[in-house]
């Protein structure tokens, strides 16, 4: 995987020591960000929160936005460490032309172990703060592109052309990436509104059991989504479908009401 930012070692006190220090400074700088925003964070505060001096943080990084693009650099390393095994998984079942149930295990195990990572990560909350900025359109555009480019754009491939099978449409078809994207989204409503929907359940924090819960509700939720496109897919009853044989049955009408 490409890198975000040059990495630079510490002079003094060797590999392993600067090591800390990088990562002292990104943990710090993943808070920071997610609390206050690009704008409103300071190097300043940065270096004191994670323990070091100013020209530290310059050393390792440039500048802030050098700070905010290993921070995104480190998100996407730790998601795909999480999601790497089954995203291979689904490439293969769609590159072998697995059957559909197949397909559907694999759509749902990428939401189950995405659901992991995000609850389950070490620092989840405070990457999910800064997740949510970024997708808001906060930060340097080139953050949203590593993300896109390392994590999102492959995830959204691999997703679109489960769904592209199972619904018998071309992957990028407007209809295959809104379904593909609100299957998904059954998951990322529980990070991005995560406050409101912890409220409303009476929860103060989602545990190992509350875990397994929620992927237990969504993966079934997800494979009557995905059962019902074959259906749909079986019987052409897909919404492009649909919308073809109106178009038809409108042309018919007018000409009947025309005496053709």
């Amino acid at each position: 995987m490409a890198r975000a930012v040059k990495h630079r070692h510490a002079v003094e006190g060797g590999y392993a020591r600067g090591e800390e220090t990088r990562a002292r400074i990104v943990a710090a700088a993943l808070k920071i960000f997610g609390d206050r925003g690009f704008d409103a964070a300071s190097t300043r505060d940065i270096a004191a929160s994670a323990g070091v001096n100013a020209p530290a943080l310059q050393y390792y990084f440039d500048n802030k936005e050098g700070v905010y693009l290993a921070c995104v650099e480190h998100i996407v390393k730790r998601v795909w460490d999480y999601v790497t095994e089954v995203a291979a998984d689904a490439e293969r079942a769609v590159a072998e032309n697995a059957d559909d149930a197949e397909l559907i295990e694999a759509f749902c195990a990428i939401q189950a172990q995405l659901a992991h990572c995000m609850f389950t990560m070490q620092d989840a909350d405070a990457w999910r703060l800064f997740m949510a900025r970024l997708q808001s359109g906060e930060g340097p555009p080139a953050g949203f592109q590593f993300i896109y480019q390392h994590v999102s754009g492959r995830m959204s491939k691999v997703l679109a052309g489960i769904v592209s099978r199972l619904l018998g449409r071309p992957a990028d078809d407007e209809e295959t990436l809104v379904r593909s994207m609100i299957v998904m989204g059954q998951l990322h409503v529980f990070q991005m509104a995560r406050r409101s929907l912890l409220t409303k359940l009476n929860w103060d924090k989602i545990d190992e059991r509350r875990l397994e819960l929620l992927k237990q509700v969504i993966g079934e939720h997800s494979r009557m989504l995905l059962r019902a496109m074959v259906k749909a897919r079986d019987s052409g009853c897909t919404v492009q479908s649909l919308h073809g044989k109106r178009a038809v049955s409108r042309g018919k009408r007018k000409r009947v009401a025309a005496g053709g």
